[in-house]
Parts: C-alpha cells; sequence; structure tokens
C-alpha cells in the first residue's frame, strides 16, 4: 500500500480506523487499513498489510487525542490541496509540497489518529484529482474532509473533575442532528466465534468511536486521574490510583524516601535542641535550690537561657530554610553545653 506523500495511484479501498478495547488488561488495540487485511490481522495473520497495529494502554486514544486550536489542519494540509486541485498544473507541485510536508510530519508522529487522517487526506487529494469535473471533486474533498478533521476543534475526553468519571457523549448535539447519516456510522465487529474480543470501525467521521469509547469506560467504572509526578493524564479503576507508570512510582518512592531522611535529619537536631533546653532548665532549678546562690548570678543565667533560645530558634530556622546546615546547628548546641556548665558552677 502506498503511504509516501507524493503523486501515485490512489487506495481506491475504503482505509478504516479499528479500535478494540480490553478492559481485563487495560489496553486499547488501533489498527488502520483495508477492512480485510484488519480482519486477517485480528485473526493472527502477521502478514496481512496494515498502515498501524498498535497497542497502548487504554484510554490514550482520548488522551492524547489531536486538539487543533489553530486550525492547522485546514491551513497547512487542506487549504494548499483545494488550491492545487483549482490551480493549473505549474502552480500545483508547490502547493503540494507544502501540503505533504505538513501531512508527512503528521504521519510520521507514531499516532495512530494524525496517521489516519493524514493519509486519509492525501489518499482523497489523489481521488479528487481522477474525475474531469475538478470543482465537483474538490467540493467533495473538502466537505468529506472538514468533516473528519472537525472533531480535533472539540474536547474528547470529557468527564466528571470531581470523580474522573468518563460523561456519555451527548448524541443529542448539534452535530449528531445535522451530521449525515454516514458520519453518524459506526461498525460493530466480533472477530473470532466466542466473541471474546469487540472491535468498532469508523471511516467518514471519528466521532462515533469517541462516542463509544466515552460510553464504555462508563459502563466500566474507570475514571480519568492526574498523575501527581508527571501531570499527565491516565486511566485508572479507581480514585485512590494517582500515579500513571512504573517510572512515576520510582520518582515519587525516591521523593518519599529523601523527605523521610529530611524528616529524621530535622527530628534529630530538634530533638538534641530539646534535650537541651532541659539541661538548661535542669541546671537553673538546682541552682535555684542551692542555698546562697546569689540572686545576681541567677538572674545572668535565666537571661542567659532566654538569649540560648532566641538564638537557637533563629538557627533551626535558618536550617529548614536550607541557609544552614544541621550539622552546623547541633555542633552549636553542643557548645551551649559548656555555657551553662560554667554559668553554673559554684
Amino acid at each position: 500500500m502506498e503511504n509516501q506523500f507524493i503523486r501515485h495511484e490512489p487506495c481506491f479501498e475504503r482505509i478504516l480506523f479499528v479500535l478494540t478495547l480490553d478492559r481485563k488488561k487495560m489496553k486499547e488495540r488501533i489498527l488502520i487499513g483495508e477492512e480485510q487485511q484488519i480482519r486477517f490481522r485480528l485473526n493472527g495473520s502477521q502478514n496481512a498489510e496494515v498502515l498501524c497495529d498498535m497497542t497502548r494502554p487504554l484510554g490514550t486514544f482520548l488522551i492524547n487525542f489531536e486538539r487543533d486550536t489553530d486550525r492547522d489542519w485546514n491551513l497547512y494540509g487542506l487549504s494548499p490541496l483545494r488550491q492545487a486541485l483549482h490551480s493549473n498544473r505549474w502552480k500545483q507541485p508547490e502547493l503540494e509540497q507544502a501540503a505533504s510536508e505538513f501531512l508527512w510530519g503528521k504521519y510520521l508522529s507514531n499516532d495512530p489518529l494524525k496517521m489516519y487522517v493524514a493519509f486519509r487526506i492525501w489518499n482523497s487529494y489523489l481521488l479528487a484529482r481522477e474525475p474531469r469535473d475538478r470543482n465537483a471533486a474538490c467540493d467533495r474533498f473538502m466537505d468529506k474532509m472538514s468533516s473528519l478533521t472537525g472533531v480535533f476543534h472539540n474536547e474528547t475526553m470529557i468527564f466528571d473533575r470531581e470523580t474522573g468519571k468518563p460523561k456519555h457523549f451527548q448524541t443529542g448535539s448539534l452535530y449528531f442532528k445535522g451530521a449525515p447519516s454516514e458520519d453518524t456510522r459506526l461498525d460493530l465487529w466480533f472477530p473470532d466465534n466466542r466473541r471474546t474480543e469487540e472491535c468498532v470501525s469508523a471511516y467518514a467521521s471519528l466521532y462515533p468511536l469517541i462516542t463509544y469509547y466515552l460510553n464504555r469506560l462508563n459502563d466500566w467504572g474507570l475514571c480519568f486521574r492526574q498523575c501527581k509526578v508527571c501531570g499527565k493524564y491516565f486511566l485508572a479503576k479507581s480514585q485512590r490510583y494517582e500515579l500513571c507508570s512504573d517510572k512515576c512510582r520510582k520518582v515519587q518512592a525516591l521523593q518519599n524516601k529523601r523527605e523521610f531522611d529530611e524528616r529524621a535529619r530535622e527530628n534529630n537536631y530538634d530533638l538534641l535542641y530539646k534535650n537541651e533546653c532541659q539541661n538548661w532548665r535542669n541546671k537553673i532549678n538546682r541552682v535555684k535550690n542551692t542555698a546562697g546562690f546569689p540572686a545576681d548570678r541567677l538572674e545572668k543565667i535565666q537571661a542567659a537561657f532566654s538569649d540560648f533560645k532566641k538564638e537557637a530558634l533563629q538557627r533551626k530556622k535558618a536550617v529548614k530554610t536550607g541557609t544552614a546546615s544541621p550539622k552546623e546547628f547541633t555542633d552549636w548546641l553542643y557548645q551551649q553545653s559548656n555555657v551553662i556548665v560554667e554559668l553554673t558552677e559554684i
């Protein structure tokens, strides 16, 4: 099957986008190609010729769905080809080259959705060059391809922000009310006789696939979660999941260890500070109970204790903010033990 974005004989067979969801393994499988070849591949034939056969974590299709807020697909993909169909043969190569570069970049993205739409646009352009009436062919080309790329302008990962539960796609929306029947069609397959695997295929529009996907996830009680390490969304079996992958789990485990070690160091110097305070109090209470201990010396010791606590709190704050190390603070505390001993000597 030709897939280079240059002029060549177009593919006259319908190229389908086929999706199968595995709830048990939490995987999605996407195949792109002619129907018969895809059926061969689903039955285990690795020799079947398809454009794409990719297995990914469940939910990836919706999470990584193409967003075209700037309408680049229309501007750089469709518009040059529309102009080429209305231009003379001298201007066509430059316009085709501009669209080809954009579409080829999308095709090489390793994203099956982008691959599919890019291939369909280029192949439909080649088909539109065949009829004698170019103007009518161009209109058909733009209508069909605009319908295919129109979904890129809308939000597809629709879910409750509190629970993460996917919402049922509204089939009563203006799109479904005004769209041709072909654009709302979704074919359901069961590749094997036991019906252990369910496939859906779409051709004219991607909206039916989104509808099917969201409704299946909703029926299964799965929810979208945002990883607290990398910030990416992923699909989980419950809200208690907070990490999307083993990589993020390792990062979180390392962070937890660092925080534990930091708390341990903090608890160590904090404990030394509390012990030193109690050491001062014990010695002050002892001299208070010592008969004949000079009152002015006791007052001086208490003032020194007050200064000690003030400076200690400042040094603790410096450790917490990172401007001083715990070792510097503990070394200073050990020195203060000698100060109180000297002050309370009789």
